[in-house]
Formats: structure tokens, C-alpha cells, sequence
């Protein structure tokens, strides 16, 4: 029985991995003759450090005086669920028979400090003591950090995400031989990220691909609508940055204003068609099922309206510039037309939507 302990963590089970040795590991000799053991196994092993400076700290503890135990625990190689199971077994086995009252957890990083829950729901913990070793302080809690970002989907998708298309959209532009463009374009398509992540409506983009994915494992016709939808998006893209690039290139640039509404006169109807082919090639799956389909008409007819408007509108914004020969009256009439289309395709497809909440009601 004693009054404390210094406890060493190896969550990752390197000491039985590389030494053969069994935890706990109980008593200073006991720990001296295993990080020696682990030593020569791993010289490199920061473990050896942690159970070094373990019975240090108890021997600068029997030194006051003190009634104190050192002790090692390890885990096991799959971190995590395993791993910490096998230590709270541990760390139940050594409370019952040493009946310590509180414990100074050592550990060497990030990594075994997730398991102080653990512990503290069994002992008092003092003090939490990390070890690092001086020529490379910082290596293993890097590496531990960039590790978890890599294998939490959440912290992932907010930090790879953005680097990722930061990469892609520049290396397009590279390797098209505008690289002066890349900056516009990474700026353009960070923007339009943010804006989604802002609104929530990454979940529309992950339910997406989500939907490709099932549609093909089992084997729906709406896969081959969810691609030509994806090819559909990125001719549009392109083709918005190619009428940017159009105005852009006169001899007298336009303002803002304008070369943004040239990105949309350019794109509007190939990123509609993108959205009306992914809609039916849901609807037709729903066909086929038997099942209700009317919102995906309904959802079509609003893309077509959407596209009337946004085409109206970005033709009288652009009357007069070259390339379109449209005069300002004309775009005017167009504009009206479009609102008119967009009033009528719209009123068509929210019919269905209507009947049924009046028979609901």
C-alpha cells in the first residue's frame, strides 16, 4: 500500500511490442530493466525517456520522504477504444492493490494525455508531467496533431478542404499556362466555399455525392444523370470563366459589376442543366420504384426559372458590350420575356406542390 504513484504511459504498447514485455510494470528496478530492454530494442523511442524520467521523479519523491510507487502501464497498438480498455483495466488492477490515494501521470506527448479521464476517474492526479525530448521538442505533438486532423472526418473537412481546392484550382491554371489567374480563381472558389460552409449547405453538397455513390452500388439509372449533372457543373464553370476572360480582354475593361454577370451570362444555363439532370435522374429512380416524383418536377421547373431570370437579367447588364450585338432596348425586351418564362415555368411547377397541401388541409 502506498500513498502515491508515478505512473508512465505508453498508450501505444510499444514496450510489449518491442520488448516483449508485459504492463503493468511495477517497482523502480522493474521499470529500469524494461526501458533498458525497450532501449536497445528502440533507441529512437520516446517511451525510454518517459520511464526514465517516471523513476526519477519517485526517486526525488522517496527522497522527501514520501510513501511512492512508480509504475507503467501501456496500451495497445490499435489507439483508441482498445488501447485505453486495456489501460483502465490496468489502472483498476494497480488501485486495488496498491490503494494509492493519488497518482503524477508522466507521459511524452499529445497522445497519451487522452487518456487522463481515464485516470482521473479512478485517482486524484497531482500533476501531469510530459516528457520531450530537447533536440526535437516539438516532432511527436506535430505529428500527433496533423495524425488526428488526418483521421477526424469533422477537423478534416475544415482544414484539408480549403487547401485542397486551394491546390487544385491553382494547379489547373498552372498547368493551362495562366498562373496569374490561379489567384483570382482560388480566391473566387474560397469565397463561394466559405458562403456554403456559412449557410450549411455543405450538407446538400455531401448528401450529392452521397447519392452518387448509392445510385451506383445499386445500379440506378440516376448514376448516369448524377455524372453528366458533374460534367454538365464544370463545362459551366469553364465556360463562365471564358466569358469572364472574353470581357476582360477588351481594350477598355468593364467594371466589376459587369465581368461578374459576364461569369453568370456564360455559366447560368449549363450549371441549370447540370441541376435539372441530376433531378431526373432521381425522378425517373422514383418512377421506376413507384414512388411519388413530383417534387423533383417541381424542383426542375424552378432550376428552368432561375436560369430565365438570371439570363434575363445578365443580358441587360451586358447590352452594348461586344461579342453580344444586343442594343439596350432589346436586352429590355429579353429581360421581360425571361421574367414572363420564369413566371410561367415557376407557377407550372409549384402547381403540383399546391394540390397536395390543399388535400392535406
Amino acid at each position: 500500500m502506498v500513498d502515491k504513484i508515478v505512473l508512465a504511459i505508453d498508450r501505444d504498447n510499444d514496450l510489449g511490442r518491442k520488448a516483449g514485455i508485459n504492463s503493468p510494470v511495477v517497482g523502480k528496478q522493474n521499470n529500469i530493466d524494461a526501458a533498458i530492454k525497450l532501449g536497445v530494442a528502440d533507441p529512437e523511442d520516446s517511451d525510454v525517456n518517459t520511464i526514465f524520467a517516471a523513476i526519477k521523479l519517485h526517486d526525488e519523491l522517496k527522497a522527501k520522504g514520501e510513501n511512492v510507487e512508480v509504475v507503467t502501464i501501456c496500451g495497445d497498438e490499435n489507439v483508441g477504444v482498445v488501447s485505453d480498455s486495456k489501460i483502465a483495466e490496468q489502472l483498476d488492477s494497480i488501485a486495488r492493490e496498491l490503494k494509492a490515494k493519488s497518482v503524477i501521470v508522466v507521459t511524452d506527448g499529445s497522445e497519451d494525455e487522452f487518456v487522463l479521464p481515464i485516470i482521473s476517474s479512478r485517482f486524484k492526479i497531482d500533476v501531469v508531467s510530459r516528457v520531450i525530448v530537447k533536440q526535437s521538442k516539438t516532432i511527436e505533438s506535430t505529428y500527433f496533431l496533423i495524425r488526428r486532423m488526418l483521421n477526424d472526418p469533422k477537423i478534416a473537412k475544415m482544414t484539408l478542404a480549403p487547401l485542397g481546392i486551394i491546390f487544385t484550382v491553382y494547379s489547373i491554371f498552372l498547368l493551362a499556362r495562366y498562373p496569374e489567374w490561379g489567384m483570382g480563381a482560388i480566391i473566387l472558389v474560397l469565397g463561394f466555399y466559405f458562403l456554403v460552409k456559412a449557410y450549411g449547405f455543405e450538407e446538400v453538397v455531401e448528401s450529392y455525392f452521397s447519392s452518387i455513390k448509392k445510385s451506383l452500388l445499386e445500379g440506378r439509372f440516376s448514376f448516369v444523370m448524377y455524372v453528366v449533372s458533374t460534367i454538365l457543373f464544370i463545362v459551366g464553370i469553364i465556360q463562365g470563366f471564358y466569358a469572364f476572360y472574353v470581357l476582360y480582354s477588351q481594350p477598355i475593361t468593364p467594371g466589376f459589376i459587369k465581368l461578374i454577370t459576364s461569369f453568370i451570362y456564360g455559366s447560368v444555363w449549363w450549371i441549370v442543366f447540370a441541376g435539372i439532370s441530376a433531378s431526373v435522374g432521381k425522378l425517373f429512380d422514383l418512377l421506376l420504384e413507384g414512388k411519388p416524383f413530383k417534387r423533383y418536377f417541381t424542383v426542375s421547373c424552378l432550376l428552368i426559372s432561375m436560369g430565365f431570370v438570371l439570363w434575363g437579367a445578365s443580358i441587360f447588364i451586358l447590352a452594348g458590350e461586344e461579342g453580344l450585338n444586343i442594343t439596350v432596348n432589346a436586352a429590355f425586351q429579353y429581360f421581360a420575356l425571361s421574367i414572363v418564362a420564369a413566371f410561367i415555368i415557376g407557377t407550372i411547377g409549384v402547381l403540383p406542390v399546391t394540390k397536395r397541401v390543399r388535400l392535406k388541409s
